[in-house]
């Protein structure tokens, strides 16, 4: 029986979620045989310390089957110049003078190669402002490699986020994405 949208749940992720998050991001690393970029890419190689640092920061969102099987992740940060990503703090700094209302960092965000086509980047997403309070999380903030076009056009086109600037960081060119809550 094929997965659909109502079998699968939003929650934030668990230490032992962590083996699962870094088995779906396995894929999406340039340094992995095989790697099609087309389907997009994670210019950083995470570490469970460094997914225990998200979840503890702010949060790390999970998609969970009826299986409690991890389908897909999204991380979620403070704009804040104390990231311990360089990439980070330097697109805080490009932005600044930030006068977004109650700003945050969203991403990263992947899905299990398996899960295409059930929803889960668009439901990670709508989780997450089911996650964040109202009142203190307005508007977040995402970078993607400017060769990411699959990252792109999701972010722009099927989630709607607004392209508001670029910045170099170790030769690499990031596009700076901003997705706001509705109202």
């Amino acid at each position: 029986m094929a997965k659909t949208a109502k079998q699968l749940r939003y929650l934030r992720a668990r230490p032992e979620d962590y083996p699962a998050i870094l088995e779906i991001a396995e894929p999406f690393y340039p340094d992995v045989n095989n790697h099609d970029g087309q389907k997009g890419f994670l210019d950083r190689r995470f570490s469970a310390p460094m997914l225990d640092a998200i979840n503890t920061r702010l949060g790390l969102l999970v998609a969970k089957d009826e299986n409690h099987v991890v389908l897909g992740f999204l991380g979620l940060s403070p704009f804040s110049f104390d990231s311990p990503s360089p990439v980070v703090e330097a697109m805080v700094k490009a932005l600044q003078p930030c006068s977004a209302p109650a700003p945050f960092i969203f991403g990263p965000v992947c899905v299990a190669e398996n899960a295409g086509g059930l929803g889960i980047f668009k439901g990670l997403y709508a989780a997450m402002w089911r996650f964040l309070p109202a009142s203190e999380y307005q508007t977040g903030f995402a970078f993607i490699n400017e060769g990411n076009q699959r990252s792109l056009n999701a972010h722009l086109i099927r989630l709607g986020a607004t392209k508001v600037g670029s910045f170099l960081f170790d030769g690499e060119r990031y596009i700076t994405v901003s997705y706001a809550r509705s109202k």
